[in-house]
């Protein structure tokens, strides 16, 4: 049955409007005096929107003439296609005489191009929904190859459909006024989603919509511990919806550092399960808390772009069915931060090498952050070319298969432990300390802040629990350079 449906597909009439065709180019002529309407067209149509091929030469030999500084005319366009030996293909002088004498007003000039151009998009998506049909039936091509390709397809259909229109100044101002207006409503300087991390905050400003953020460090520094304190921070305090997507750990070990981390519990108690008694109390108040945050988590392994992009949009869509009519007015895109752990493991189909892959990757996080409106965190791994020098602080070309991430990403930040090197021994063999602190100051360097300053923020992380935090006033005036920071308190994890 389904066979008989296809075919009966075959002969239904493509999508087109050659009356719409026609006024395009008869408001063309009615401009005679001006390019006007000409640029108007341009800014919406290409060639290959006119159904008809001989539209299609008759669009291209205009276009010519406005390269050429030439005006647009029945003579100058006879000349054109003339001189292009496509005057005849086109139905000869008298066909242009015939669109010349159109009643089509240049004022309606930019509805006739729109309806041209839906067309061409309904017919482009057909084209491509056969072809990838004949392929399904084939059955030769990888499924989740295939619905990647289908996805990659239509999206960029979606993006060929974007505004044709410039923004005026005077729009943009009134944009910007109501934006400056709200920040001087706020009594905070945070404009985005708050860290929970006020010396990290008072660089980005907070974390906002549409922003790509890359945090990158070496294996076991701490960077998937810091992003989830964030997602934590951001869940609870701000009360949005957080989604995780987990590449290298499982959910149940995520839930596990978040759980630790809430409840300030050293993870070994939970892992083991030698639980202590104060323990018992901090786990069941973690759990409670969590439970009324808005986290969602995907742990599928290998994971593709066009996966993660169809559950984000799948989401959003839910959130907003169970929203109010004016909820979802004022909040069209309800998703507060998305978390991806980590960059370098996400599949992709270009198999050309890896740092193409890993851009168009890049791009694609970018892409979908402006079109939910969300930040997206993405962690990067660095390479290991950070470990050949005296100076171990990343900087970006640190950034492992880089490609297009630093110039994608809003915000790159590293983050570094002076004792992450001091454990592994100096050249000249000598160990670790004797006694490894719990508690230990790390570094979030910003290196690149296209909203703010570039500049590094200190937090404490403690290992056992997976937390950050604010450094206390005194060990703010710490570091190698002052010193040695005073080592943790020791109920440093009931005090956090």
């Amino acid at each position: 049955m389904a066979d008989v449906s296809l075919m009966a597909n075959e002969y239904r009439q493509a999508p087109q409007d050659i009356e719409a065709e026609k006024a395009v180019f008869g408001a063309i002529f009615f401009d005679v005096k001006s390019d006007t309407a000409m640029v108007t067209a341009q800014a919406i149509l290409e060639p290959k929107d006119f159904y008809r091929t001989a539209h299609q030469e008759i669009f291209k030999a205009m276009q010519s003439l406005v390269d050429d500084d030439r005006p647009i005319d029945v003579l100058t366009l006879q000349d054109k296609l003339n001189a292009n030996q496509q005057l005849e293909n086109v139905g000869g002088i008298a066909y242009l005489a015939e669109l010349a004498e159109s009643t089509a007003s240049a004022a309606n000039l930019k509805h006739y191009a729109n309806i041209v151009h839906e067309k061409a998009v309904l017919r482009r998506l057909i084209e491509t929904l056969t072809k990838n049909m004949s392929l399904a039936y084939d059955g030769g091509t990888d499924s989740t190859k295939l619905l990647e390709e289908v996805s990659h397809e239509v999206d960029q259909l979606a993006q060929d459909r974007g505004n044709d229109e410039l923004r005026r100044i005077q729009d943009v101002i009134v944009e910007f006024q109501e934006n400056l207006d709200a920040a001087v409503d706020n009594d905070s300087d945070i404009v985005g989603l708050a860290t929970g991390y006020p010396e990290l905050d008072k660089l980005t400003h907070g974390f906002r919509e549409d922003q790509m953020i890359v945090i990158g460090a070496r294996p076991a520094v701490g960077k998937t511990a810091f992003v989830l304190n964030i997602a934590k921070n951001v869940a609870k305090t701000e009360a949005v919806p957080v989604v995780i997507f987990s590449l290298e750990m499982g959910a149940v070990d995520l839930v596990t550092r978040l759980v630790a981390s809430e409840g300030s519990i050293d993870s070994n108690h939970i892992t083991t399960g030698q639980m202590e008694k104060d323990d018992w109390a901090s786990l069941t108040m973690a759990i409670q808390s969590l439970s009324n945050m808005k986290i969602y988590m995907d742990d599928t392994p290998g994971i593709r772009m066009t996966q993660i992009a169809s559950k984000l949009r799948q989401l959003e869509k839910d959130l907003l069915a169970n929203m109010s009519e004016d909820e979802r007015d004022e909040n069209p895109h309800p998703l507060g931060m998305v978390m991806i752990d980590y960059l370098g493991l996400i599949e992709s189909s270009n198999t050309e090498s890896r740092q193409q892959a890993v851009s168009e990757i890049s791009r694609s996080i970018k892409k979908l952050s402006k079109e939910l409106r969300t930040p997206i965190i993405a962690l990067a791994q660095l390479s290991r070319g950070v470990e050949q020098r005296t100076d171990k602080r990343p900087v970006l070309s640190d950034l492992r298969e880089s490609g297009s991430i630093e110039q994608d990403a809003d915000i790159v930040a590293f983050l570094y432990r002076d004792d992450y090197y001091r454990d592994e021994g100096d050249e000249d063999g000598a160990g670790a300390p004797e006694e490894e602190q719990d508690s230990v100051p790390i570094e979030v360097i910003l290196e690149k802040n296209r909203a703010g300053a570039r500049g590094t923020a200190t937090l404490m992380f403690n290992k056992p629990t997976f937390k950050f935090a604010d450094r206390a006033p005194e060990y703010r005036a710490g570091g190698p350079e002052n010193g040695p920071i005073p080592p943790a308190p020791a109920n440093m994890n009931n005090s956090w």
